[in-house]
């Protein structure tokens, strides 16, 4: 599970939430002041923070300024603040969110609403998963998850037809793919009665060419088509 640290001057609403907390499996550790806070954000790695607003010393809006700012690393401003309030009027919501809070959660609570507003601020903070290289091929790459092109740091969205006829090109590149094997990549497994490969060839070649100046595909007469970079044309 996570590690969260609870900031809460209050002993009983603490110890509340650490038996809840502790029995869905979360690793906690306390601070009862906002020196104390930041002390431990100093010294400790954490996935979420519960931020009391009253606290003695430095209050929960000036912790979170600091969590956000600079002073304690630019790591620390990635991690998820919910803060806990018994104020309920709009311009406290608006200070804890212009403070840099995630999220904020009006006392009294359930612990059902606190597990949740958990659940949601670890999934909006959990990395996002890299970019997937496909193919690469002399400067240009094909990025499986975004289903995109990119040539000299320029990337250029894909149709999916035409994403997977370029990257059977990519894959085979600098040699020639025969037209029947794309065709029977793009439709293994009904034949179209007319042949869309040649429309399909010609819409990507025309969108490449208005955004990177060159058409990359290269038709083999009588064989298929080619990946091609000419390098004497690019923008």
């Amino acid at each position: 599970m996570a590690s969260i640290l609870v900031v809460e001057d209050d002993i009983d609403i603490a110890q509340g939430i650490a038996e809840f907390l502790e029995l869905k499996g979360h690793e906690l550790d306390f601070a009862y002041t906002g020196k104390q806070a930041l002390a431990l954000l100093e010294q400790n790695t954490y996935q979420l923070v519960l931020l009391d607003i009253n606290l003695p010393f430095v209050n929960g809006y000036d912790v979170c300024r600091q969590l956000s700012g600079e002073q304690l690393g630019q790591h620390l401003a990635k991690v998820p603040v919910i803060m806990m309030s018994a104020r309920s009027h709009e311009q406290d919501l608006l200070d804890g969110f212009a403070s840099g809070a995630w999220d904020y959660l009006k006392k009294p609570f359930s612990f059902a609403e606190l597990s949740a507003r958990i659940d949601v601020g670890l999934m909006k903070s959990a990395p996002q998963p890299t970019t997937k290289v496909a193919f690469s091929h002399a400067g240009a790459e094909l990025d499986d998850t975004s289903l995109s092109f990119t040539y000299n740091n320029i990337q250029l969205q894909l149709h999916p037809i035409g994403y997977k006829i370029l990257k059977l090109l990519l894959a085979s590149a600098p040699n020639t793919v025969q037209s029947r094997n794309i065709h029977a990549h793009l439709w293994p497994h009904d034949t179209p009665e007319s042949d869309p490969l040649r429309a399909h060839i010609y819409k990507l070649r025309k969108q490449l060419k208005q955004h990177f100046g060159q058409p990359f595909i290269e038709t083999v007469k009588g064989v298929g088509y080619r990946f091609h970079i000419d390098e004497s044309n690019e923008n």
